[in-house]
């Protein structure tokens, strides 16, 4: 990502760091927000925003409290999935788009959710001014998660030595299991530099673990039961999930697939839009040609929208 991002400011003083790529593609094409998953920074999407930035306007943001993006002026909040669904709705309509794509990815995926929730929010209903064309949940969740061992695995962090600040190498080393179990030991050993320059990213800074430790918290504390009742049938959905997740097990994106019964499951095969095999971890976009995952994206977002109805539900 560049040095240079703009910046968005929310009504309670907390300041949105965003980049828009693609923009030559404004008006042309339906944008894609790119939806952060927990710990990430905009920047961890390059590869991906990249490619898919060839064809469409791309938007990546630092959430609350992470990167290039702070917290209120109090300074006081517990971040929860609804603050950053609510944060994320605020900048897609700073930005005036009325049309919308989302890939929301891991704790993204739940964001992604919320967002569309929000019109049926218990106390506080919140219409969307814009429409959500099509939803990419990919290596995410429907239901709370109960495995906390990424959670664990910062919180077991131990304090640096007293009197000294670590090393980079020593912060790398920290870093290297947590790295490591967003992809699968064979990807591993066959991409040492890309693992590097993953370990190089996860300690420059912008990571604080007090934001990342809420963030792991509301990931146990949601309730999307009513989502297959309330979110518009027309609103097309893609699943993305590899087998080898380490991180949210394969397991989650079929119940996804069993609750919201108009959802697709993303296809294996040769063919454009297709994929090789299922046989990738968590950070899925790191594998394979990018090219494979950008005709993904591009097929299912050219593919007709169906005919808006509010009748019938599954």
């Amino acid at each position: 990502m560049s040095a240079t991002f703009s910046i968005h400011v929310h009504a309670d003083g907390s300041k949105k760091a965003y980049e828009t790529f693609g923009r030559e593609h404004l008006g042309k094409q339906t944008p894609l927000v790119l939806v952060n998953g927990m710990s990430m920074l905009r920047g961890d999407w390059q590869r991906l925003s990249d490619a898919l930035s060839q064809n469409r306007p791309v938007l990546v943001f630092d959430h609350r409290g992470m990167g290039d993006s702070t917290f209120s002026t109090k300074g006081d909040e517990n971040v929860t999935l609804e603050m950053m669904a609510r944060d994320l709705l605020d900048l897609i309509v700073a930005l005036n788009w009325k049309k919308v794509a989302i890939c929301g990815y891991s704790m993204g995926g739940a964001i992604t959710q919320q967002l569309l929730l929000l019109p049926f929010h218990h106390s506080n209903p919140t219409a969307l001014p814009f429409e959500v064309s099509h939803v990419f949940l990919t290596a995410t969740l429907c239901e709370p998660q109960r495995d906390t061992s990424l959670a664990k695995s910062f919180q077991s962090i131990p304090p640096p030595p007293e009197g000294r600040k670590r090393t980079f190498e020593e912060k790398r080393e920290l870093a290297r299991p947590t790295a490591a179990a967003s992809f699968d030991p064979k990807w591993v050993a066959e991409n040492p530099d890309r693992f590097n320059w993953w370990l190089d990213r996860m300690v420059m800074g912008g990571r604080p673990l007090r934001t990342i430790l809420m963030q792991a918290r509301t990931l146990g504390r949601f309730d999307f039961t009513e989502f297959q009742a309330k979110v518009p049938m027309d609103t097309k959905i893609l699943v993305i999930h590899g087998k080898l997740d380490e991180v949210l097990t394969y397991s989650a994106s079929r119940v996804i697939l069993e609750r919201v019964a108009w959802a697709k499951d993303v296809e294996v095969g040769n063919k454009s839009g297709q994929i090789p095999s299922l046989d990738f971890g968590h950070q899925w976009f790191e594998y394979f040609d990018i090219d494979i995952w950008r005709n993904v994206f591009e097929v299912f977002l050219n593919e007709p929208l169906a005919q808006r109805s509010n009748l019938a539900r599954l």
